[in-house]
C-alpha cells in the first residue's frame, strides 16, 4: 500500500526527486509553512498545536526554539492512531508534550496559556465552532494562526456566512466529518466574537475565479485554503 502524506512527512528525507510523490509532498508542506508565517524565532514562546495529528508543525515549532510545545488531538489520534507522531518524536528525541484532548473541552486551568496557538485544518470539523473558538481564546496569550477551508460562493464571499454541513459524500462512517465552512468574513467575525482583539488576513484561496465559475456552473459551493492570524493585545 502506498504511503499516505502524513506518513511520508514524519519520516527522514530520503533525497527523492522533487517530482516524486515524496518530493511533491515535502514541497507542499514547505509551502504551507511559508504561507502560515509562523515566527522564525520562537525562543521564549509556549506553543499549542490543536489537531496535531502527525506532529509536523509541533516539531517544527520546537525546532524554531519554542520553550514548550503541547500537541493535542482527539479526532485523528482516536481514528488513525499515534504511530507517526510517536515515531517522529522518538527519532527527533523531541520534548514535545502530547495529550488527547477534544478542543471543545480545552481549559486554561488544565493546560495553561500559550503565546502561539496553531489551529490548522480543524475549524471545518467543529460542530460548535464559536464555542470552540471561545475555549481556544482562553488559552491564547498572544497569537492564533487559523488555517481552514473557507467557502467561495459565487456572490456572497464578502458576507459573514458560516454554512453548516451535516455530512457529505466524504463523511463515510462519520456523519459530521465536515461541519462548518465559513467565508473569510465569517471566520474573522467569529474570531473577534470569541474575544480576539483583531484579525489579519494572511492568505486567501488560490484559483479564486476558476472556483467561482465552477460554483456557478455546478450550483455547488467551492472552497479553498484561508489563513487568518488572530491577535490578543496585552492589557
Amino acid at each position: 500500500m502506498s504511503a499516505r502524506p502524513h506518513e511520508i512527512i514524519t519520516t527522514p528525507d530520503t533525497g527523492a526527486s522533487r517530482f516524486s510523490k515524496e518530493g511533491l509532498i515535502r514541497r507542499r508542506f514547505n509551502r504551507r509553512l511559508r504561507l502560515l508565517e509562523i515566527p522564525d524565532d520562537l525562543t521564549g514562546w509556549n506553543v499549542l498545536d490543536i489537531g496535531a495529528w502527525h506532529g509536523y508543525f509541533s516539531f517544527e515549532c520546537e525546532r524554531r526554539g519554542a520553550d514548550r510545545v503541547l500537541a493535542i488531538d482527539h479526532y485523528s489520534w482516536n481514528r488513525y492512531g499515534m504511530k507517526e507522531f510517536l515515531t517522529a518524536k522518538a527519532r527527533l528525541n523531541s520534548r514535545v508534550e502530547h495529550r488527547t484532548i477534544d478542543v471543545h473541552e480545552l481549559n486554561a486551568e488544565d493546560v495553561g496559556q500559550f503565546d502561539l496557538v496553531l489551529m490548522l485544518g480543524v475549524f471545518y470539523h467543529l460542530r460548535n465552532p464559536l464555542a470552540a473558538l471561545e475555549r481556544i481564546r482562553q488559552v491564547t496569550r498572544r497569537l492564533l494562526i487559523c488555517e481552514t477551508h473557507v467557502l467561495l460562493p459565487f456572490v456572497h464571499e464578502r458576507y459573514p456566512l458560516v454554512p453548516f454541513f451535516p455530512g457529505d459524500e466524504h463523511a463515510e462512517e462519520k456523519p459530521y466529518e465536515l461541519c462548518a465552512m465559513p467565508t473569510i468574513a465569517g471566520l474573522q467575525q467569529m474570531l473577534r466574537a470569541a474575544g480576539y482583539n483583531d484579525t489579519e488576513l494572511v492568505y486567501t484561496p488560490s484559483f479564486k475565479y476558476l472556483k467561482k465559475l465552477v460554483a456557478l456552473v455546478t450550483n455547488r459551493p467551492q472552497s479553498g485554503r484561508g489563513i487568518v492570524h488572530a491577535h490578543v493585545h496585552s492589557q
